[in-house]
């Protein structure tokens, strides 16, 4: 299955610019999406700037997720105490990760009373599916910024808060004039 992945290809319909990733071309419109080209332009990702781009993970972040990933069930306080962490902070990226779906978070009733929410590593197919799902829905909310990126988007953009340009726009002369 890994070897099916990694042949992943983006394909995009020439009628309605949906796009899809697959390892063979899908369809749409009724008629087989075109092979989008890869270009040179664009650099492999590491894995620490796919999951800041597309998770917003921080540094930090992963470096949690990384330490309930090998160390099993473990408490907010377990893991600050271990990664020298404010608890604080475990805490804000613990939930993040959960909400990712990266590590299931639950509730345990202490026997003194009271209660914990400890947090476990999901199984790596699970972990996978969920940042692919998120990965994907990324990707999407991503094609539709740039289908609405005009003229007049890129201007305002180029304006800054005093009114001042950033940048200019730089058009050859008008030969009439």
């Amino acid at each position: 299955m890994a070897d099916d992945r990694a042949q992943m290809r983006p394909f995009e319909c020439v009628i309605c610019d949906g796009v899809a990733l697959a390892s063979e071309p899908p369809r749409c419109c009724g008629e087989a999406m075109a092979t989008v080209e890869p270009t040179d332009a664009i650099v492999d990702p590491s894995l620490e700037t796919l999951t800041r781009t597309v998770f917003e993970m921080s540094g930090t972040e992963l470096e949690i997720c990384l330490c309930v990933m090998a160390g099993g069930e473990l408490t907010v306080a377990e893991l600050a105490e271990q990664i020298e962490y404010d608890r604080s902070v475990v805490a804000r990226h613990l939930n993040h990760l959960a909400d990712l779906g990266v590590v299931e978070k639950r509730r345990r009733i202490r026997p003194a009373g009271g209660h914990v929410y400890v947090y476990t590593p999901r199984d790596p197919e699970t972990v996978r599916a969920r940042l692919r799902e998120a990965f994907l829905s990324w990707v999407g909310l991503a094609a539709g910024q740039l289908d609405g990126l005009t003229r007049e988007k890129v201007e305002s953009i180029a304006e800054s808060e005093t009114g001042e340009r950033r940048w200019r726009v730089f058009q050859e002369p008008n030969s009439t004039g």
